[in-house]
């Protein structure tokens, strides 16, 4: 029996693939997967930092790379292929990805202090892309149904958009 525990951990450790490189004070990273083939990587460098990463499914990838101090990344994906990354470079930084379907992309790159952008599709074959690049922007986008795809650009500050965009 033990020799079949050790077997079947092995097994989901090939299958269930988690990079992290964490060099952070009072930083929390959670990584949770279930299914097949899924891929995580997490890289942290500062303090007070905080990733969640959740993933169902088979096949789906999520990256997160933090540098600076109070940034906050939540990515949860759902169904076969999806991909998601999230860059924070900066400080007191926000991002939020969630993709249910199949084969979705989503990215959030965040450069500078105090922005926040999420990003939310239901479907396959969709595409969000959300940049910032300043202080205070917010950016939003919701997309449902196949083949949407959205880019936010934000330079400045204090800057606000919201993409909502849906096909049956």
């Amino acid at each position: 029996m033990k020799r079949l525990i050790i077997t079947a951990a092995a097994l989901a450790s090939l299958f269930s693939a988690t990079t992290m490189d964490i060099a952070s004070a009072g930083s929390r990273t959670v990584v949770n997967q279930s299914g097949w083939g899924n891929g995580a990587a997490i890289s942290q460098d500062g303090s007070s930092s905080v990733i969640f990463q959740t993933q169902r499914g088979r096949r789906n990838d999520v990256r997160t790379i933090q540098r600076g101090n109070r940034n906050f990344s939540d990515t949860f994906q759902r169904g076969r292929s999806n991909r998601a990354f999230t860059d924070q470079l900066g400080a007191r930084n926000e991002a939020v990805i969630g993709q249910q379907g199949r084969r979705n992309y989503g990215e959030i790159i965040q450069t500078g202090r105090g922005n926040i952008a999420g990003a939310a599709q239901m479907g396959n074959d969709n595409e969000a892309v959300i940049e910032q690049s300043g202080s205070n922007n917010a950016a939003a986008t919701i997309q449902v149904g196949s083949g949407q795809s959205t880019t936010i650009v934000q330079n400045g500050g204090n800057n606000i958009s919201v993409v909502i965009q849906g096909r049956r």
